[in-house]
């Protein structure tokens, strides 16, 4: 089983609070009964009450679990469906992270990045494209659109100061793009992730296997060299806390991984071949002639869910609504 919003599940701490309040409940009514019914019939009263309050509490928090769960999004299994007929959505998602201003290659990384986004825009003119930033956090600049204009001055804004936080999460960026294609059901979804690969945060497994489980290839392009390079500052170049010139390196390890776990594949972004390749690959994947009509999709089970949260709180209303014993 696996669920497309698990973190919904932070939601379970309000039962802390609630379980106070039934029990806070559960002492007042215990109260009452004794006030009302005396010393006998109080106590009688009081053994039905907590037989039908611990039933009706129990319920109540099953029917909240099981809302929970329907929420967090499950599904296990896997069911055919029919590919879409035409169309590509392709989300970029572009590093804007410091190292990608470096100039180990030529003008630098997000340079040549920039460059490759402006090429996709014009070899797909019937594509719709989104648009990611990246660094600590990740932004949607534009959400897909055909509308090359506002594309191509968002592709030109590209550069570290465009994201508010600083660092570096791939993570983060890949999850962004997920969601800007995550909703298209009638076109072939991909997406074009431009990184030098280095990342101190996030999990980037995680993010990978979230879009393998929604049919969406993932193809890395690399940028920058395995030498490394150092980063531009006011100063002249970044140094670290003990005054050496930082050095950035191209780590191939992770953009590979994140290709190989979504069936989509690693590039170099200095080889313009291999930026060809990327070009034939999402060619391909807009050619409903060149794929399958039929595919493997996880099988959502809300539904599931949904309904023995039904059934538990008709339990609930029939265990408090209904006499017991000629009592309550």
């Amino acid at each position: 089983m696996s669920f497309s919003n698990a973190e919904v599940f932070w939601v379970l701490l309000l039962l802390i609070p609630a379980g106070f309040l039934l029990y806070r409940s559960y002492l007042q009514g215990k109260d009452e009964l004794l006030k009302i019914g005396g010393e006998w019939r109080g106590r009688r009263l009081h053994a039905v009450y907590v037989i039908k309050g611990f039933f009706s509490a129990l319920l109540l928090v099953a029917t909240f679990l099981m809302l929970i769960t329907a929420w967090a999004g499950p599904s296990w299994g896997r069911a055919p469906v029919e590919e879409p007929q035409d169309g590509l959505d392709i989300a970029v998602a572009v590093d804007v992270s410091r190292s990608m201003t470096s100039n180990d290659v030529l003008p630098t990384r997000l340079d040549q990045a920039k460059e490759l986004v402006r090429t996709l825009l014009s070899s797909f003119p019937s594509a719709r494209f989104s648009l990611v930033a990246f660094e600590g956090i990740a932004e949607t600049l534009t959400p897909l659109t055909p509308d090359r204009d506002v594309l191509t001055r968002w592709v030109d804004e590209l550069s570290p100061t465009l994201v508010t936080a600083s660092g570096s999460n791939l993570a983060v960026g890949l999850d962004e793009a997920l969601r800007t294609v995550g909703y298209s059901a009638l076109h072939h979804r991909v997406v074009v992730f431009l990184s030098d690969g280095e990342a101190r945060d996030g999990n980037a497994l995680a993010s990978a296997r979230k879009a393998e489980a929604q049919g969406i290839e993932v193809f890395t392009v690399g940028f920058g060299t395995l030498e490394g390079g150092r980063i531009p500052d006011k100063e002249g170049v970044l140094k670290d806390d003990f005054g050496f010139p930082v050095v950035t390196k191209r780590v191939d390890g992770t953009l590979a991984m994140l290709a190989q776990e979504t069936g989509g594949k690693f590039f170099l972004g200095s080889d313009r071949a291999g930026q060809r390749q990327l070009q034939d690959q999402l060619s391909t994947l807009g050619n409903p002639g060149a794929r399958g009509g039929v595919g493997l999709e996880s099988v959502p089970q809300y539904r599931f869910f949904l309904f023995l949260a039904l059934v538990t709180l008709t339990g609930f209303l029939l265990v408090r609504i209904l006499p017991w014993r000629g009592s309550f």
